[in-house]
């Protein structure tokens, strides 16, 4: 009798770390230590599922950021098509005694082109966040297409 009634005036805890004996066997037949194990399996279930939508949102903004870099690129290969063609009009112009208006609409070209290989050298594909790439990927694609205007003014097509 005097042992049950020491074994009923100890503590006991579901932490196995503490308690000894009695609490051992208290959480093994109260179900205790499987809550424990449950709770903890389910919050590491968690953190890899965060860490699995991380990784895919990772990958996500990859990919987008790859395709920034080939659209700036292409604009980089566009803006040195477009400063080929005016030194090409520029010089047709000179040997043609070209009209002054066609020469300024030149220079207003070649400004803008200056300022559009500006804005591409500010460009940092690994160094800036995706949505910032876009736009100014996009405002130097609208940049290129007045250039594009401006130099299909001047040789009276369109590119």
């Amino acid at each position: 009798m005097a042992a049950a009634l020491w074994l009923a005036g100890c503590a006991t805890s579901e932490d196995p770390h503490q308690g000894g004996f009695v609490s051992g066997i208290v959480g093994l037949a109260g179900g205790g230590y499987q809550r424990r194990i449950d709770d903890r399996e389910g919050a590491y279930q968690g953190e890899l599922s965060a860490q699995q939508r991380l990784q895919a949102q990772a990958r996500d903004l990859e990919r987008e950021r790859a395709a920034v870099r080939t659209d700036l690129n292409r604009s980089q290969a566009r803006l040195a098509d477009l400063e080929r063609r005016l030194a090409q009009q520029r010089a047709q112009l000179r040997t043609a005694g070209g009209q002054s208006a066609q020469l300024r609409r030149i220079n207003q070209a070649q400004a803008q082109v200056t300022r559009t290989k500006g804005a591409l050298r500010g460009v940092h594909p690994d160094q800036q966040p995706v949505g910032d790439l876009k736009a100014r990927a996009a405002a130097i694609q609208r940049d290129l297409d007045q250039i594009d205007d401006l130099v299909g003014t001047v040789s009276g097509k369109a590119f």
